[in-house]
């Protein structure tokens, strides 16, 4: 199953080129108060924690629960039906840039501990595929809020396989714990950034999810919420 590509409607679009030619970056880097964005020597090093220059000797999957989905901004060759186990989708990573201000802080998809999260798996080809897992540490890893991990992950045909997958580093200053339902709505509804509304990224990860017959419990009390918000405009 596949997920309809989508871009985000902000003044800078997340795209291959603007990611490669470290756009994002810059953008970020001329915000008053944003956090330190990683150069291109510190990306590679955090990537070959995980990732050697050569590979890991198997092909290389991205799991994608989030943006993603509908935004990869990566190659590949095949998507599929995906799921991981001692981590489950939450939105709990607070952002005061791209989604989001300093006013208004936004709050963004990561894995979190415990339970299992269900998404798509991306198949990269080995001849690129370091190539493209280093274009999405320069999206994902900017500011370094992930902690990337390489995690079993099992495909719809049953097959495990090893995919990258960007997980919540708790002690970053970021990681945002509350479990309120209504307070997470609240920020999501109010908050946007050069990428764009934050309801933006929750809708458009909302319908990646719905095209895969994926249920997210979270997700769909969010959206009660953010209907409710919407109404009263």
């Amino acid at each position: 199953m596949t997920t309809t590509k989508k871009i985000n409607h902000g003044s800078v679009k997340l795209t291959r080129e603007n990611i490669t030619q470290g756009r994002l970056g810059e953008k970020i880097r001329s915000i008053s108060g944003s956090d330190k964005v990683l150069s291109q020597k510190e990306l590679i090093n955090e990537r070959r924690k995980i990732i050697p220059d050569d590979g890991i000797g198997e092909d290389i999957y991205i799991f994608a629960y989030g943006s993603l989905l509908w935004n990869p901004t990566v190659d590949y060759e095949e998507q599929f039906l995906a799921k991981v186990y001692g981590f489950h989708r939450s939105f709990c990573m607070k952002t005061n840039l791209g989604r989001g201000s300093f006013e208004n802080p936004g709050l963004m998809l990561a894995l979190d501990n415990g339970g299992s999260c269900r998404g798509s798996a991306f198949r990269l080809n080995r001849n690129d595929a370091i190539k493209n897992i280093d274009i999405l540490f320069k999206r994902e890893m900017v500011t370094g809020a992930y902690k990337p991990k390489l995690i079993k992950t099992k495909l719809e045909n049953n097959k495990n396989v090893l995919s990258l997958a960007f997980t919540v580093d708790k002690k970053h200053k970021n990681y945002f714990a509350k479990k309120s339902t209504s307070i997470k709505a609240k920020m999501i509804f109010k908050a946007h950034g050069f990428l764009g509304t934050c309801q933006e990224y929750f809708d458009n990860t909302l319908e990646s999810l719905e095209e895969l017959a994926i249920k997210d419990f979270e997700m769909r009390a969010i959206s009660s919420y953010l209907k409710k918000f919407n109404k009263k405009l």
